[in-house]
């Protein structure tokens, strides 16, 4: 079994390196996810705009 963890200086789990690859994992996922969220957004409004006509403000 070949061990892969990241050791400091002292021997030691090398922790802020974890908690670094962490919030690298943790930034990719919320762009991706603002990005999914983003476009659905504007999917909806698209389709939402689309089967709706406009009004205009002189119906009176």
């Amino acid at each position: 079994m070949k061990n892969e963890m990241k050791y400091d200086t002292f021997g030691n789990l090398d922790t802020d390196y974890y908690v670094e690859k962490a919030y690298e994992l943790r930034r990719a996922y919320f762009t991706a996810l603002i990005k999914k969220m983003t476009a659905n957004v504007k999917a909806f409004f698209a389709n939402v705009t689309a089967s709706r006509p406009l009004k205009s403000a002189s119906q009176h």
